[in-house]
């Protein structure tokens, strides 16, 4: 009986002319999604190939002497465009997209004596990222608009009759006069809908991929993924097909379930996402860029201070074996200075990371950001893509220094005293043997990315959908 149902209301609905408005929009939109991707990833591949180009060429460059890597390190770290930001572009124009990897300190000197600042990892942090940047957008065409607010309006105008509707019609007591119990007709009309909803997207799907074959090529992983956001698409779906279904059991007029369900759509899908998170992003501001300027300037006088305390401008560093006491103290000078100002930039990093992440925890109340966050997390875009680029940069820093050390270690000529000139080896290094920058997204942390907002997604359809059957089963036809 249930698929005798959803048979009957999905011929119903594949032949309606919502489906048949419902399938051009999508197209068209596809179609726009198409080609401005197909330009726009081009612009940006030749861009971030000349930036890794730059970067490997200045890394040659410095690879004629070790300690030249040790001062002046592996340059710019670049995050790769993800072929897939036709999915989800959101907000890749303002998020950074590289990581400082040279050096970001100050001469010292003596009147004997001068050496400049190590390499380290540095953060942009100006201009800072807002909550107003990185919360959903919609002035773009990629598949989250088309599903979040395209696909989420249609589910509504698919289901705001779909019972009240027969009742009105007298339908619906007709149905039930055949002893089928309402769960089951309940239950035909959502796959109907979803089934109707899920052609039209599928159709929009492979249109769009259609048209981006002739510019990406995509590997397995890429593919899986698309099928991830294909899946949660469909979720996201549900969920408004269940509140539809909701309001329409609650109501005894379409025309009423209709205005009530524009309502719930323009507060869940625009407002909120739109403005909550921003709201509550603002409440809590961290240090501004002036304050962190300021914090790093006392910081290194403070270190400045110390080491001149100890005698550091009083004597200056040798090759001499063993190393004397000022090749060390001035390799604890600059070491220590380094990691400092690493880890303040780092602290201050994470303290405008902690403040979006609060706003976008806050902002989950609305699935439209739901979706987003895990169609993004699928992509390889957005801002829990940036925080894995983050760490992918983190974890090459940490390579390219294990491989200065041991690369002074490998010269049996080196004092072995890191991070001073005369305490290392001053020898040329081969280029093929430095570790390069490789950014890359991997299935695994896409996945798991988007795991808590699916978890969400299914959450919030399980609650609607079972409140949905509760008001069906209490409504007198």
């Amino acid at each position: 009986m249930l698929w005798h149902i959803v048979g009957r209301e999905l011929f119903q609905q594949l032949n309606s002319l919502r489906f048949l408005f419902a399938l051009l929009l999508i197209i068209f939109l596809m179609i726009l999604n198409a080609i401005g991707h197909i330009k726009q990833y081009k612009t940006r591949q030749i861009e971030y190939r000349q930036q890794v180009s730059t970067a490997l060429e200045r890394l040659e460059k410095n690879s004629d002497n070790l300690y030249n890597l040790v001062m002046r390190g592996p340059g710019g770290l670049n995050k790769q465009p993800s072929k897939l930001a036709f999915c989800a572009q959101g907000s890749e124009d303002y998020l950074p997209t590289s990581v400082l990897g040279w050096s970001a300190g100050w001469s010292r000197s003596s009147p004997t004596y001068k050496v400049s600042g190590l390499w380290r990892l540095m953060y942009d942090v100006s201009p800072p990222i807002t909550g107003t940047d990185i919360f959903p957008t919609f002035l773009k065409i990629d598949w989250i608009l088309i599903v979040s607010i395209v696909l989420s309006f249609l589910a509504l105008v698919f289901a705001f009759d779909a019972i009240s509707g027969e009742v009105e019609r007298g339908t619906l007591r007709l149905t039930l006069s055949n002893a089928v119990a309402r769960g089951t007709v309940l239950v035909g009309k959502f796959l109907s809908i979803l089934m109707s909803l899920g052609v039209v997207l599928l159709i929009g799907i492979l249109m769009n991929l259609l048209l981006l074959s002739g510019t990406l090529q995509l590997n397995g992983q890429e593919w899986g993924r698309i099928v991830g956001v294909s899946v949660v698409s469909l979720i996201y779906l549900s969920v408004f097909i269940a509140l539809g279904l909701f309001v329409s059991s609650l109501a005894n007029r379409s025309a009423t379930s209709l205005v009530i369900l524009l309502l719930l759509w323009v507060i869940w899908v625009l407002l909120i996402p739109a403005t909550f998170g921003t709201i509550l992003s603002g409440l809590n501001q961290p240090l501004s860029t002036q304050d962190y300027k300021a914090q790093r300037s006392s910081q290194r006088k403070e270190i400045t201070e110390r080491y001149e305390a100890r005698g550091v401008y009083e004597h200056v560093p040798t090759r001499v074996r063993p190393p004397t006491d000022a090749t060390v103290l001035w390799a604890e000078f600059l070491n220590e200075e380094r990691r400092a100002d690493f880890r303040l930039n780092k602290e201050f990093l994470a303290a405008r990371t902690h403040q979006i992440q609060v706003a976008r925890e806050f902002n989950r109340i609305s699935p439209t950001a739901i979706v987003q966050y895990a169609v993004e997390s699928l992509a390889g875009t957005g801002f829990q893509r940036h925080l894995d680029f983050l760490k992918n940069a983190e974890r090459y820093a940490d390579a390219f220094n294990d491989f200065l050390i041991a690369a002074d270690r490998a010269d049996p000529d080196s004092l072995h005293v890191p991070f001073v000139r005369e305490g290392m080896s001053d020898k040329p290094v081969s280029f093929e043997s430095i570790p390069k920058f490789q950014d890359s997204v991997r299935l695994g942390d896409a996945f798991k990315g988007a795991l808590l907002d699916v978890m969400l997604l299914l959450l919030f359809f399980v609650v609607l959908f079972a409140t949905a059957h509760v008001s069906f089963q209490r409504k007198e036809i």
